[in-house]
């Protein structure tokens, strides 16, 4: 937005006593020369531009706080009389420093009962300066320029460069053009007045200003620019490329309404270059700022990527210096080899990296090529003397300019791939053994049967009271062992079908109680069942559940047998902390299963009986509840023993029929 003059501010235009000391200082900032708001009759200083405090040194509240005379003690009350017509006239300004300066003072009437003024503090006529004057303002234009570059923004920068331009050149106006679109020129910045200065420059214009010039009236109209000054009627137009060796740089031009018979200065495109070069050396300074911002950003980046990738990668990463010393390890490298890298950092990589075989000429080697070494499948130590298998990479990275090249050395731990490999070597190994068990099972079935048919022959065979009698009855029973056990690797090894429905667990414990109850009391054991009210009904197989519970009670029966207090009880109930799952207990108070054997016990073919057993049943029973989406935890101390089974509960919609009405 340029604005020439205070008349075009819409608020001082329709000045109201509800506006605000921040809205008119902001909108007096829109001015491009400085300017001052007084009050005629009393001559004090009310608001100020930013300008303003630029040439006067005064901040705005010291401004606030002045009298007229303080600050243009040449100034009269007649000269706060606007009078149609009137051109600028020179006055004297001091500075907060004491210092004085030449300025043209132009005075407009903003009107309203307290005859309100806007004193503009232009640059001075040529013929209004003396030579001291002159050579201060001067000084005072280029200390301005040297302190543009410490504006916070280009904008404020360039802003304050045309204003100490206008200072130096004594020009009413400055333009500067900056590329735009389809190799034009577009104005980018003014300061004072914008007459004579055409919104963009065509491509074809720059060849008439790749040189410094003036144009004055009279002469060639050779761009768009001149032909602007020309209709504007200005006393003259120079320019200046910002970049001689390339014009399409930018450019930058000042127009002067005085009188057109008075030529410029022969130093005005001398110190039109000193304010193109400012403007440049601030353009460049900008756009080398943005671009070491750019990389800082992307440098930030990279070094969060970076961060990021060695902290959640499950490989270890070692890197190295050009003499193979340590700079760091990532977070995974920490824990496979023990080490913090506060530790290792320094000390030599072949140190830490501890193997049979060294890494040093394989690291060395990486380094002098600039190349990657795959380096196989290595035993590396941890700090603790233990050792682990792992996957190697050497890498070389390559220096920065100046710098020497490092070193990454990756490492993945196959421990966990190792100990896979194993489990599934003994898991095939199983697998082939429990098929070979089930074939033989079935293929020496056949000829126990018939060697028990044949002892039953021989034993009718013979008299009662034939001393062989009793050797065969033995040879019997071991064959009907050897038949049992060799079921029982059948039912191991084959698939069980599974047909499961609703059941009431709790009707279904209390009736294998009842089948067991004669034994049991053979056996002086008492039994005890508990279902809590609400139960509901399971999913599960009977038969294979009756199974489960067959091998449960006969665990039970022969660990409490010859106990004169043996207790079996079951309790049936919802999972305390899963609603979905009801949850049976069944205990004995025998003797108890060793710690040392309890993670066994349902392992095929372990079993804690002597004489009798396959250990094949705790087996069988937990594979039947694994079908059935249970599962069987065991809890055993010296003095008893609790089985605690869980299976999950039956759909509503299944059993709705099952309860009472």
């Amino acid at each position: 937005m340029t604005i020439s003059g205070i008349g075009e501010l819409p608020l001082f235009k329709r000045r109201s006593n509800s506006s605000s000391i921040e809205e008119l200082e902001a909108l007096l900032d829109l001015l491009p020369h400085p300017t001052l708001i007084a009050e005629a009759r009393s001559g004090r200083v009310l608001f100020a531009n930013a300008p303003v405090t630029q040439i006067s040194a005064y901040t705005r509240r010291e401004l606030a706080e002045l009298e007229l005379p303080t600050l243009l003690p040449e100034l009269t009350a007649a000269d706060l009389q606007p009078a149609d017509g009137a051109r600028p006239r020179p006055q004297k300004l001091v500075t907060r420093s004491s210092r004085e300066t030449q300025v043209s003072v132009k005075v407009d009437s903003l009107g309203g009962p307290d005859h309100w003024v806007a004193i503009s503090l232009l640059p001075p006529q040529k013929s209004e300066q003396d030579p001291q004057a002159v050579q201060q303002q001067r000084w005072e234009a280029l200390h301005m320029l040297s302190l543009a570059q410490q504006q916070g923004d280009l904008a404020g920068c360039l802003r304050q460069t045309l204003q100490a331009g206008a200072l130096l050149t004594g020009a009413a106006g400055l333009a500067l053009y900056l590329p735009g679109e389809e190799g034009n020129l577009q104005l980018h910045s003014a300061s004072g007045s914008p007459a004579g200065f055409p919104v963009a420059l065509a491509a074809g214009d720059l060849g008439h200003l790749r040189i410094p010039k003036i144009w004055q009236p009279g002469r060639p109209l050779d761009s768009a620019l001149h032909k602007a000054a020309h209709a504007a009627k200005l006393a003259y137009l120079a320019s200046t490329p910002l970049d001689l060796s390339n014009p399409e740089s930018g450019l930058l031009a000042c127009t002067s309404e005085g009188d057109p018979q008075a030529p410029p200065g022969e130093e005005l495109l001398a110190q039109l270059q000193i304010v193109a070069a400012s403007a440049a050396t601030a353009l460049l300074g900008y756009q080398a700022q943005q671009e070491l911002r750019g990389q800082l950003d992307r440098f930030a980046q990279s070094e969060a990527v970076s961060s990021l990738l060695q902290a959640q990668t499950q490989d270890g990463i070692l890197f190295a210096d050009g003499e193979l010393r340590v700079l760091e390890i990532n977070p995974a490298a920490e824990n496979m080899l023990g080490y913090a890298t506060a530790e290792v950092r320094g000390r030599p990589a072949n140190d830490v990296l501890v193997s049979s075989q060294s890494l040093t000429p394989a690291m060395e080697l990486a380094l002098a090529e600039g190349k990657a070494i795959e380096l196989g499948e290595r035993k590396l130590h941890r700090r603790d003397g233990s050792e682990f298998l792992a996957a190697l990479r050497v890498a070389a990275i390559p220096g920065g300019e100046g710098q020497a090249a490092a070193l990454a050395v990756l490492f993945s731990d196959l421990s966990a791939h190792e100990a896979f490999h194993l489990e599934s070597q003994q898991l095939q190994q199983r697998a082939f053994l429990g098929e070979m068990t089930a074939y033989f099972a079935h293929e020496v079935g056949n000829p126990i049967n018939n060697i028990s048919t044949g002892l039953q022959r021989m034993r009718r065979g013979l008299p009662a009271e034939d001393p062989m009698q009793e050797l065969l009855r033995r040879m019997e029973e071991d064959c009907d062992r050897l038949d049992h056990r060799m079921k029982s690797i059948l039912n191991l090894s084959r698939n069980m079908e599974h047909r499961p429905a609703p059941l009431d667990i709790g009707e279904f414990c209390r009736l294998q109680l009842e089948r067991w109850r004669p034994r049991m009391a053979r056996k002086n054991i008492k039994e005890f069942l508990q279902v809590a009210e609400g139960t509901p009904p399971v999913m599960g197989d009977s038969r294979a559940l009756d199974q489960v519970f067959t091998n449960l009670i006969t665990n039970a029966i022969h660990a409490l047998e010859g106990q004169e207090d043996g207790m079996l009880a079951i309790k049936v109930g919802p999972h305390a902390e899963d609603s979905n799952q009801v949850e049976i207990q069944l205990s004995d108070n025998g003797p108890g299963i060793a710690k040392e054997l309890q993670e066994r016990v349902f392992e095929p073919f372990f079993t804690t009986k002597r004489t009798e057993g396959t250990g094949l049943g705790l087996a069988i029973t937990r594979r039947i509840l694994l079908m059935h989406k249970g599962e069987i935890l065991l809890e055993s101390v010296p003095g008893g023993t609790l089985f605690k089974i869980r299976l999950p509960v039956a759909p509503r919609n299944a059993y709705e029929g099952m309860l009472p009405e």
